[in-house]
This record gives C-alpha cells, structure tokens and sequence, in this order.
C-alpha cells in the first residue's frame, strides 16, 4: 500500500546559517497561526542550551512573508538554523477525523523528513516552554527503544482505554529516527491512522496521541517527567478540588496542557505566564496580541481565574458574557 503522506512536505526553505555537526534536531509542528507560539518555544530553548548546537525544524501548512522575516529573525538571534517544511493538508484528508485539522498528524511527518540529516529528533509541541538544559535528551542512550517519552496524566485509565502496557504524552517525544525508519514507522503509523478512521467512521475518537501508544506499545523508555511536565493553567469550580501544579522553577519543559495557554489573556497573573511573556516580549512576535476570552469555555475559565484573583468586577462583567455564549 503507498503511504498518502510520502510527498505531504513540498518544500523546505533553510533559514539562518548552516547546521553544526552534530546538532541536536529539535521539530515543532502547527497551522500558520500557530508559528508564533512554536517560535517562541525555540527561544526558550535556544536560552537554556548555548552550550548545544542546535537546528530548529518547523512544520507549517503555510508561510506568510512576514512571518517568514520573523523566523529568519529568531534564527539569527538564536545563532541556529531553522528548516521550514511546506506542508500539503490536501494530503491527509484519509486520516481525518470529524474535526478535519490535519495539524493532528503532521508530526508524523517529523522523523522521514529529518532521516537523512540526524538519528535522533525532539519532537515538542507548541504550548511549551524550556527552562533547563537539553544535553541529557540529546545524549540519551535509548537502549533498543524507538522513543523517550514521559507518562501521561491518569495514565492507568488511559492504558485500560486503549489497552496498552504504559501511556504517554506524545506533546515531547524524543525520536530514535534511525530505527524508527528501519521499523517502517512512518508506514505503519500513516496506516493505523487510516484503519482508524475506517474503523470509527470520522468521529472524534482514537486520535493521533492513542495511535502512537498504540504502535510504540513496548518499545518506550519512560523518563522522568520534568521533561514534559504536564502544567495546568486551568481552574476548577468553585467546589470541585483545583490542580495542584510542582514548582516550575524544577521542571526542564513545561507543557501548558490544559483548555488555558500562557497567550491568553486571563492567565497573565501567573509567574510561570509572566516567565513565558518576558521571552515572548524580547522575540519577534512581541508584538502578537494576548488572545481574549472568546466562546463559553474560555469565558467560563476567565471568569474563575478573575474571581480566584479577588478581580470581582471583571469576574461578574466575565460570568455575563459566559451566560450569554451559553445561551
């Protein structure tokens, strides 16, 4: 059978100086809203790794030429190079499920495209941010494994869902890219994907995160999970217990997982947020808006984080416009 993804990348444009020998490859995947977040998540790499060479792969549906000039920017003021790789959405329309975003999927494009230049990628997803060194990931020793990963939340009902040994957060996956190739992965997962959507239809169910556990089943080393460390900017009603997150300050990648990212605006108040919008600030995206409370679920959210902050004024104006979405 082809795999309907083999020709998916149309073009690459190299942006910044030439790759080190020896890099550490680092791929970033999203739709052309999303380059800013994925931009500013290689300048917090780029902050805490000085002493790795690094070269940056982004994966994009489309390039605008102002962004475009924005990533040539971040190459320069990261010293590194950035790979953009044009991708053609047409070509996944076999994998869709019924929320039609092929963005899900272009990370599996990540490991065949970066085959011929490096063994081993860190794939990391864009609502992230790195505040520790990387020498350890591109170190590691993966001891027969295809990938390095850290557990999920509730994993165990997770594994009992999907019917797995372990499951993983696919938002950080550290590629073994040369075995992952020789094992015919890309083909096996491109598959999987498209017996998926045969098997359930085009519901939303079993997405790209449940096939990767599903095919690395067994073949993982799970590794401490400061490396992808599940952060949650979310609040909880008000009698319902609120998620306790560990201190930042310890964790080498935080994963903003949850319904609230560090670019919007109700979360501004948060010392990790502020951490995150002092390199956004310095970068070439510091003038890309704060994204307000649109829609009854962030209005909802924006409501509880202003009444958890003592803002009772907002929280009411906020608590309106919710009941008003929802209605």
């Amino acid at each position: 059978m082809s795999n309907v993804l083999s020709h998916a990348v149309t073009e690459t444009l190299h942006l910044g100086e030439k790759a080190k020998d020896g890099a550490f490859h680092i791929a970033l995947t999203g739709t052309a809203d999303y380059i800013s977040h994925m931009g500013v998540v290689a300048l917090t790499v780029a902050a805490y790794n000085e002493d790795l060479p690094l070269c940056f792969h982004f994966f994009v549906n489309s390039l605008s030429t102002l962004e475009k000039g924005r990533l040539a920017q971040a190459a320069e003021m990261m010293k590194c190079p950035i790979e953009v790789h044009l991708i053609d959405d047409s070509a996944f329309k076999t994998l869709l499920l019924s929320d039609g975003v092929a963005a899900f999927f272009y990370r599996f494009l990540v490991a065949p495209t970066v085959a011929p230049v490096t063994d081993r990628v860190l794939y990391l997803d864009g609502d992230m941010m790195c505040r520790g060194s990387l020498k350890y990931l591109a170190d590691l020793d993966f001891k027969g494994n295809m990938v390095a990963v850290v557990s999920d939340r509730k994993e165990e009902l997770q594994m009992k869902r999907v019917h797995t040994k372990r499951y993983f957060n696919a938002g950080m996956m550290l590629i073994n890219v040369k075995d992952w190739m020789k094992e015919n992965l890309f083909d096996d997962i491109v598959r999987r994907a498209e017996e998926n959507v045969a098997r359930v239809g085009n519901r939303l169910s079993h997405h790209d995160q449940d096939i990767h556990n599903e095919m690395l089943d067994g073949k993982c080393l799970f590794i401490e999970k400061k490396y992808n460390y599940l952060y949650n900017l979310d609040r909880q009603s008000l009698f319902k217990k609120q998620p306790v997150n560990e201190d930042y300050h310890r964790q080498v990648i935080i994963h903003f997982a949850g319904h609230a990212k560090p670019w919007h605006s109700w979360v501004q108040a948060w010392p990790v947020v502020q951490e995150y919008a002092a390199i956004q600030k310095k970068s070439p995206w510091k003038d890309v808006p704060l994204v307000p409370p649109k829609g009854h679920k962030n209005l909802h959210q924006a409501a509880r984080t202003a009444r958890m902050q003592g803002r009772y004024g907002e929280m009411i104006s906020l608590y309106l416009k919710y009941l008003g979405a929802k209605a």
